[in-house]
């Protein structure tokens, strides 16, 4: 395996730990708490989102790592189940399809250098997208 490769997953990793020691998870749990009277749909179709653009810098576990804490903050904040936003979060994780570092499959298509990043871009996109509003629909229904 070629070391950018590895290199762009250890960071993931390390994201996920500086969110962690510095207690920024807590902020910003704290900063949306303006959350409080929206409608849940809406909380979960912003959380599938960020999650998913977070993926596209880091891997899915990294990902994760950083949202779980930020639910289980904000759940409290906002009294909510913790399942209704971490389970959105979870799966939004995986979505990521735009980039290389999203995904191991993106990396490894990608380290065959015979799709360029504009082409998993456009993709990435629109799967992105059907994805987000996928999680969104089926967890507030089955869930909320």
């Amino acid at each position: 395996m070629r070391y950018d490769i590895i290199l762009m997953f250890g960071s993931g990793f390390a994201l996920a730990y500086g969110f962690e020691v510095t207690g920024l998870s807590n902020w910003l749990a704290s900063q949306l708490m303006v959350l409080k009277g929206v409608p849940i749909i809406f909380i979960i179709l912003g959380i599938c989102c960020i999650v998913t653009v977070i993926s596209e810098f880091a891997s899915n576990i990294a990902s994760i790592q950083l949202a779980i804490p930020v639910m289980m903050a904000l759940q409290k904040n906002i009294d909510v189940s913790p399942l209704l936003l971490m389970i959105p979060a979870t799966f939004a994780s995986s979505i990521g399809f735009m980039l290389p570092v999203a995904t191991a499959a993106n990396t490894i298509v990608f380290g065959t250098k015979m799709i360029h990043t504009k082409d998993m871009f456009k993709v990435g996109l629109i799967l992105d997208i059907l994805g987000i509003l996928i999680i969104t629909l089926m967890c507030y229904l089955y869930l909320a």
